[in-house]
């Protein structure tokens, strides 16, 4: 093991270096009782210590010296020695500067446990003036404006010694210089939580205490501000004022900052103070303009009931002596107390920040993407929820009569999608509500939520869901495709419930009629239980036909608009391909980092086409929607945004500040004494003595489920469960084989050699794509059962096995300990996996263990440069690629949002023949303007690909759209089929394959296997 590090030799100085660990003495020990002698293993530690002079680093340079070692005690048996190598640092001619490696070699020739060294560990000591300075870093010639942010934000955060079998760490805080350095074998480094609270303090900065002598926290009152009160007023106006001093503050400091940092500070602030003014701006539309001020009001009443409704306990269905389903309990009362009830700061800074142009359509500021840069666990999701809110409440107020789907919100994973459904019904029973007691205002037509998915998640058609309905009675097995599975108004339970003599009854869901599914609530006394039932659909045929005010779904299904025209009802579109009310004004791409690489390519180029939908040119000038996207990982978003949605102005909110981790919104945790509170401490683990990556995994396995006991009871429920994160199911495959053997084996092992009491893997599970959509909000809900005290047979999950499913959505605040085996491919993916454990740091802080590969390169790499690493977290997430004219992706796609776009605006039942050119050249004319933007080194392919694809609509004179085999299509005269499937290789027609899904989806092949090599055989045996 070894480190290098950079120092600064004078005149006079050593480096002192201090060698621990230990050694086993084999002993043979005679027991009464037994004939043979047993084998015992004593451990004898080591201590060794040795200097290296300044004559020696700065004159006998590039020659390897072995340093004296001087041992405390006695002597050892088996002692490493210590190495060092110094030389000039390349390209610096400082004459006082050395780049030093310090080794420790284990250089005992005898082989097996009695010459081998364990727990070892050095410490390298600068003293008598010697300095130890950052290692030397290439340096960044040209660097762009983010690169020159990154520098200014991490200035602190310097790396001081790199690791060589081993990992570096050292102490830091703003310094130029340490005194020590650590080689290690089990490396840590505390991550700082961040915290969106903010505190109040005075002038010396400690906090200002309240009468109970609490911290005076900056918070802003959902009830206050809907009922416009003047300390509702007086808090957001709080707010504002707090930025302000806090922008100024900052831009005093930056003329104490090293020039080259000045550029990038004073860009920070020129950032802070636009999202400054457009704060203003909303608060002071709020108090101006009517419509405004009413919206407001009306979101913060709604986010307040939202909040108390959907922590509702759930609320369980039972079996009356009558056989007939009731809610248990007594229906639940609205508590709008303020204990909990209010906004963060950054949520309601953002949501004044983008209220404008939500309020106001026709605004030119419309056009600007804001992003909501912010941690994992922030609360991005109610700020954007709430945006949607004040969207959905002005449209109306400006035409009570302008009912449809008003707010798309995209994610990329099922899981995500199905749980953020959830959290947005209860907004929308609320907003409901509001509306029918302000119908003369509101409208007529219901608020409604609608979630589209595809058909393995909800049904597609109302067949299919009478279909579910009914083998759900008869079949417990049957996947629920309806989501729901509780009532979103009183928190009433929804689904299955097994019947005693056998079959199940199914609470909440309904026949109407002969050819409808309803969803409504079970409790009698609740708003939702009337026949029309809840506001929530989950069939497509009833989303096309409702037009649901927020339509939740996964970017896949956008492929859809090629295969489903009726979808044209979602953006406004009548069945003659007339707008006949506005389109949805408010896109919410959650997650934009996932929005990468081959899928966010697919997403880029069907986005004009969405674009185009979602633009109402009614009036003189069009309006396009408002796009708001969320993330807790991102590089290069100004080319990324531009890629996906061609939009050239990005609002990062909240602003960047001097250093990382402080952005006034965003500040790092604190306890009340001002100490650091605990943050997430990442582990590093990688042996290359044990041969495998599994061995290494059945030691941790072990360790950590034993560690657990260990723990006193009331502390024990966070690190209870191990979820353990998995690169591929292949590995995931592996960790099962060896939780089922090798951990047991090696517990029984402990259990014969130090008496443990063994805490065997009994509670096991998988959460990965493998499992059904009904499956995982029940695996989910067995993860957030926690440990019992005083219970022998706990039914919390001992060691949960996890895919990248886990990596967005998962906020189970229980959970504080991980295991990540391997290094994730991306820095965003292991930010976003790790941050599910942790949640709760005044709790369970979360404990991340990541197991490295010694074979592998990079892991090896991530593992000696361990607290750089950590210590950058955010700054080394790889830049995303989108790239949605490249030839490959216009190969796979034009011709597919060609249609997707001619479908939804032509009448609904227009066929394919005759050419439609003049909708083909429109929809053609809208990719080229995007590329324009995007990339336009790429329009020349695009012009040719959409003249060949134009030639090959109009020559095959197809009068059928789907090619797709019966009840479908016509496989003879169908233009497209289903990409991925299996072409008919009987047919001799051309055929475009069409994705049903923007991932990628390849066509199976089907192989013959040839008897001709067989006859030729035969006939040369006959010949011989």
């Amino acid at each position: 093991m070894a480190i290098s590090f950079q120092c600064r030799i004078r005149e006079t100085g050593s480096l002192s270096i201090q060698v621990s660990g230990a050694y086993y003495e084999r002993l043979s020990v005679h027991v009464p009782e037994l004939r043979k002698p047993l084998e015992w293993w004593l451990r004898r530690p080591l201590v060794l210590t040795g200097k290296v002079s300044t004559q020696v680093l700065r004159e006998e340079t590039r020659r390897l010296k072995i340093v004296s070692a001087i041992p405390e005690g006695e002597t050892p048996d088996v002692a490493p020695v210590i190495q060092v190598f110094s030389r000039p640092v390349p390209g610096d001619t400082d004459p006082e500067l050395r780049l030093v490696t310090v080794a420790v070699v284990n250089s005992v020739g005898t082989a097996g446990p009695s010459g081998a060294l364990f727990q070892m560990g050095f410490t390298v000591t600068a003293t008598d003036g010697m300095l130890i300075e950052p290692y030397p870093e290439a340096e960044i010639s040209n660097s762009d404006e983010e690169e020159q942010s990154l520098q200014l934000l991490y200035r602190n955060k310097r790396t001081y010694a790199i690791g060589h079998g081993c990992a570096a760490e050292w102490d830091a805080e703003s310094g130029q210089s340490v005194s020590e350095l650590h080689g290690v074998a089990l490396p840590a480094y505390q991550v700082v939580s961040l915290t969106p609270n903010i505190y109040l303090t005075d002038e010396n900065g400690n906090y200002q205490l309240d009468s109970s002598g609490k911290r005076q926290a900056v918070t802003v009152s959902m009830k206050e501000l809907a009922d416009g009160s003047e300390t509702g007023d007086a808090q957001v106006e709080s707010v504002l004022r707090l930025y302000g001093e806090w922008i100024a503050a900052r831009k005093a400091e930056i003329v104490d900052l090293p020039v080259k940092f000045h550029s990038a500070a004073r860009r920070h602030m020129e950032l802070a103070e636009k999202a400054l003014v457009r704060m203003k701006a909303g608060w002071a539309l709020v108090g101006s303009d009517s419509k405004a001020q009413q919206a407001f009001r009306w979101t913060n009443e709604a986010m307040l009931h939202q909040q108390v409704r959907s922590n509702f306990p759930l609320r369980e269905v039972v079996f009356d002596k009558n056989d007939i389903l009731r809610v248990k309990g007594a229906h639940p009362t609205l508590d709008v107390s303020e204990s909990g009830r209010s906004w963060r700061p950054f949520q309601i800074a953002f949501i004044l920040a983008s209220l404008p142009e939500l309020v106001d359509p026709t605004r030119k500021t419309r056009s600007i993407v804001d992003l909501i840069f912010f941690p994992t666990g922030g609360g991005k999701t109610e700020a954007y929820l709430g945006a949607s809110a004040i969207s959905l409440l002005a449209r109306r107020l400006r035409d009570p009569n302008d009912a449809g789907t008003d707010t798309i919100m995209r994610y990329t994973l099922r899981l995500l999608t199905s749980q953020q459904f959830l959290r947005a019904a209860s907004l929308v029973c609320v907003l409901d509500d509001i509306r029918d007691r302000h119908s003369k205002q509101l409208g007529d037509s219901p608020f409604g939520i609608g979630v589209w998915l595809g058909s393995t998640s909800t049904p597609n058609t109302w067949e299919q869901a009478k279909q579910v309905l009914k083998q759900m009675r008869r079949d417990p097995n049957q996947q629920n495709l309806f989501l729901l599975l509780r009532c979103p108004w009183c928190g009433a339970q929804m689904g299955a419930k097994p019947k005693g003599r056998g079959g199940q009854h199914v609470a909440g869901y309904e026949d109407h009629g002969k050819k409808r599914v309803i969803l409504r609530c079970v409790d009698r006394e609740c708003k939702y239980s009337r026949r029309s039932g809840l506001p929530v659909h989950v069939v497509d045929e009833d989303i096309y036909e409702v037009r649901p005010s927020i339509v939740i779904g996964t970017v896949d299904k956008f492929a859809m608009m090629a295969w489903q025209p009726q979808a044209r009802n979602l953006f406004g579109i009548d069945n003659r391909g007339e707008r006949v009310v506005s389109p949805p004004g408010l896109i919410i791409q959650d997650e934009l980092h996932l929005i990468s690489g081959p899928l966010g390519s697919m997403v880029g180029l069907y986005e004009p086409v969405i674009d185009e939908l979602c633009t109402d040119r009614r009036g003189t000038q069009p309006v396009q929607p408002k796009i708001i996207a969320s993330t807790a990982t991102i590089r290069r978003y100004e080319e990324q945004i531009r890629g996906v949605f061609g939009r050239e102005e990005v609002a990062l909110f909240p602003p960047h500040g001097l250093e990382e981790g402080h952005s006034f919104f965003a500040e790092p945790d604190r306890l009340p004494n001002g100490d650091l509170a605990p943050g997430r401490r990442y582990v590093g683990v990688m042996s290359a003595s044990l041969g495998s990556m599994q061995t290494v995994q059945t030691r941790v396995a072990a360790a950590t489920l034993q560690a657990a006991t260990k723990i006193p009871e009331k502390e024990r429920d966070g690190y209870w469960t191990n979820l353990n994160f998995l690169n591929s199911l292949r590995e995931l495959g592996n960790t099962v084989s060896l939780l089922e053997s090798d951990v047991p084996d090696y517990l029984t092992g402990l259990r014969r050699r130090d008496g443990i009491d063994p805490r065997w893997p009994h509670r096991t599970m998988e959460l990965t794509s493998r499992r059904r959509s009904d499956e995982i909000p029940m695996a989910i809900e067995q993860l957030q059962t926690g440990y019992v005290a005083g219970t022998e047979h706990q039914q919390a999950i001992d060691i949960c096995l996890a895919s990248n499913i886990i990596e967005v959505g998962i906020d189970i605040d229980r959970l504080g300990l991980m295991t990540i085996v391997g290094q994730p491919k991306t820095t965003a993916q292991y930010i976003q996996v790790s941050g599910r454990v942790g949640r709760r740091a005044d709790v369970s802080p979360g404990l991340v263990i990541t197991i490295y590969g010694a074979a592998k390169p990079r892991d090896r790499s991530h593992y000696e440069r361990f607290q750089t690493y950590h210590q950058q977290l955010y700054a080394q997430v790889e830049p995303t690629s989108v790239t949605p004219f490249a030839t490959p992706v216009l190969r796979r796609a034009l011709h597919a949002a060609a249609v997707a776009y001619i479908r939804q605006t032509t009448p609904e039942d227009s066929p394919p023949q005759p050419f439609p050119s003049m909708e083909y050249d429109e929809a053609v004319a809208l990719f080229m303007k995007r590329a324009q933007v995007v990339d336009s080194g790429e329009v020349q392919v695009l012009a040719e690909m959409a003249e060949k694809r134009a030639r090959q609509w109009n020559g095959w004179e197809r009068t059928e759209w789907s090619a797709n085999p019966a009840p479908w299509g016509d496989p003879k005269q169908g233009l497209m089929r289903f990409a991925g499937t299996l072409p008919d290789l009987e047919s001799k027609a051309y055929i475009w394959d069409i994705p049903t899904s923007m991932r990628n989806v390849d066509t199976e092949c089907r192989l013959a296997i040839s008897l001709d090599y067989l006859d030729d055989d035969v006939e040369g045996a006959d010949n011989r």
